[in-house]
């Protein structure tokens, strides 16, 4: 009985140890501002606002958490707590990455054998504190976003937790609907979870039992439930798709490019995982390489899938583990193409965990084989935690600002991308000769640089070569994409002030196909169509606007001119008293209504609205003309 206490009392420090590790290693990184996709994630999330209304739910398409209800709900809950305050976010990604620690150690200890013997208690602690403060982790817990990824981890590790403690043969219905549970949360948080049914059926086969059959018959109800949660998966990904970025249907996506990238890709992250040195936020878009280019990475990867293989035969425990690295990779990193990142280090959270068990189990066969003292394992535990936490503390620093994060991503993987990412962020700042040279760099090669060189340039007032990027976007983008359709209306607005007014439409009817309800766009039309005198086109487009502005003395204005120039005189004039019934005291629209009453052959009415215009400015060289032609009239 002491013993077993004294073992309790053991976990229980161990557990506070591992707290107190975490927090420690990211008490750096709570006033780390929202950064990249955490705009569109929270601060342009409207549907986070309320944890009442089922749009919480429903997150924008397109965005990170499309598709994701519980990551989205999560923030909603964050939002419901402090608003937009970026402290309460951090702490709740940390809270989250916590969470997968404390499960981490709890599974690895029920996992590998019995949960009471000491030797596995150890294992389970030295792999949860190194995974704990491993800065391979930190983009999943620093980058607020990113905590799609470690709720979906922290969800499959429950998953697996649950599904083990039901082989005891306790309670074994309750920890079976546990693990459905937390399957089907796991799956509204990531289409990573897929895997998850596959890695319980392949750890009780390889780790458990016997045979396949004796697992079936066994487990067949478990395995059904997990089975079903693809189900909401599927409903998941149908109703919220990102076409536009993922996919074998995204823009750009080439399944063998791809996968040739991810042998590149995939040897990084495993150097990452033994030397975290030069982490970088982003890695760019696939580039385009052969086979010659990357046989080296190819020759690594390939070898290690048939050591996975060799080793789930002649050594089941280390080939379970070996294929929870590849399978859990597998959604993101194989020849499902992600075109819009190529890379992430995120990718990394839940295989890094199976790394480490296999590095520690493998170190605990050594030791024990030369017979090393236990202070040997314990002061190589003490120093690797030190060296992870204070690199993890460090590049926490990173994420002071995007422009530093920024600078890291293109000195440790200096690609086009990072190019205009950093040019990108420069000219947020203001330093636009600075943005251009890297921006320069980037936009041969990748396309959204172009977009940006074209911003930068059209502030330097570079107007053509701006037009000329512009336009080189445009053409390489899918139409339906958000910065397509700003780098249409930016093209417009210079080909408006240039009284371009054909190329002006062109933009302006495109923009309309992609999003034949957006009114703002119909208003910018019917201006752009008046200038062109196509009246009765301009009149189409003014209605659609004004039916729901019907306030804007702008419209209503174009609108008074459209009609006057198809011989609508009482339309016209209708629209024009509108507009000064709107702005009273404005002389323009009041000199507006004098010369159409004037050309309706209403002189009276037209000399007293030019004598009220001249009289709200009575040096308005406009108003004293008209007001001269009238009286002489």
């Amino acid at each position: 009985m002491k013993e077993r206490k004294a073992k309790h009392q053991s976990i229980a420090w161990m557990t506070v140890a591992l707290m107190a590790a975490v927090m420690i290693t990211y008490s750096n990184s709570l006033d780390g501002p929202f950064v990249f996709d955490d705009r569109g994630t929270i601060l342009d999330n409207q549907t986070i606002e309320s944890l009442t209304d089922s749009a919480v739910l429903a997150a924008p398409f397109e965005t990170p958490v499309a598709g994701r209800p519980l990551v989205n709900l999560s923030f909603a809950l964050n939002y419901a707590l402090g608003g937009r305050d970026v402290t309460g976010y951090h702490v709740g990604n940390i809270a989250i990455h916590l969470a997968c620690v404390l499960v981490l150690f709890g599974l690895v200890r029920r996992a590998t054998g019995d949960p009471e013997h000491t030797e596995y208690t150890a294992v389970g602690f030295a792999v949860a504190l190194l995974w704990g403060v491993h800065p391979l982790n930190s983009e999943a817990v620093n980058y607020i976003t990113q905590r799609t990824e470690s709720l979906m981890a922290l969800c499959l590790l429950l998953t697996m937790y649950c599904s083990v403690r039901a082989l005891d043969g306790r309670k074994r219905l309750r920890w079976e609907l546990l693990a459905v549970g937390a399957c089907v949360a796991g799956m509204a948080s990531k289409e990573t979870m897929v895997v998850a049914p596959l890695l319980v059926v392949l750890y009780d086969r390889l780790v458990r039992f016997e045979s396949w059959s004796a697992a079936w018959r066994e487990r067949r109800r478990l395995y059904l439930g997990l089975a079903a949660t693809w189900v909401v998966l599927a409903g998941l990904v149908m109703t919220a798709p990102r076409s536009l970025s993922a996919g074998f249907t995204a823009h750009d996506a080439d399944v063998w490019t791809y996968l040739l990238n991810q042998t590149v890709m995939i040897t990084h992250y495993l150097g990452l995982a033994v030397w975290p040195q030069a982490l970088a936020v982003y890695y760019g878009w696939p580039q385009a390489l052969t086979i010659t280019d990357v046989w080296p990475q190819a020759l690594l990867v390939t070898s290690l899938l048939a050591a996975t293989g060799v080793a789930c035969v002649r050594w089941p425990r280390v080939g379970f583990l070996a294929l929870c690295v590849w399978l859990v990779l597998a959604p993101t990193s194989s020849i499902l193409p992600i075109a819009t990142e190529v890379g992430a280090e995120r990718r990394m959270y839940l295989p890094l965990a199976a790394l480490l068990l296999l590095t520690v189990a493998g170190w605990r066969h050594v030791s024990i084989r030369r017979q090393l003292a236990p202070v040997i394992s314990i002061g190589l535990l003490i120093v690797a935690t030190v060296g992870l936490s204070a690199r993890t503390v460090a590049r926490n620093r990173d994420y002071a600002s995007t422009l530093q994060l920024a600078e890291t991503t293109l000195a440790h993987w200096p690609t086009p991308a990072a190019h205009s990412m950093l040019g990108t962020e420069l000219a947020n700042l203001g330093r636009f000769d600075e943005a251009e040279t890297h921006l320069r760099q980037a936009a041969g090669v990748y396309p959204p640089a172009q977009y940006y060189l074209a911003t930068v340039l059209d502030r330097l007032e570079h107007t053509s070569e701006a037009v000329m990027y512009y336009r080189a976007f445009v053409a390489s983008q899918p139409g339906t994409l958000d910065q397509v359709r700003l780098a249409r209306s930016l093209l417009a607005d210079i080909y408006m002030s240039r009284q371009q007014w054909p190329e002006a439409i062109d933009q302006y009817r495109a923009m309309l196909a992609g999003a034949p309800d957006d009114i703002n766009v119909h208003a910018s039309l019917g201006n752009a169509l008046v200038r062109q005198q196509a009246f009765d086109e301009a009149i189409r487009h003014y209605e659609q606007y004004l039916a729901a502005v019907p306030d804007d003395d702008r419209a209503l204005s174009g609108l008074a001119i459209a009609l006057s120039g198809v011989g609508r005189t009482d339309d016209s004039l209708r629209a024009f008293r509108q507009v000064v019934g709107l702005m009273p005291q404005d002389s323009r629209a009041r000199q507006n209504l004098a010369r159409a009453l004037a050309n309706a052959g209403k002189l009276d009415e037209a000399l007293l609205e030019a004598t009220e215009a001249l009289r709200l400015v009575p040096d308005d060289p406009a108003a004293i003309d008209l007001y001269e032609s009238l009286k002489r009239s």
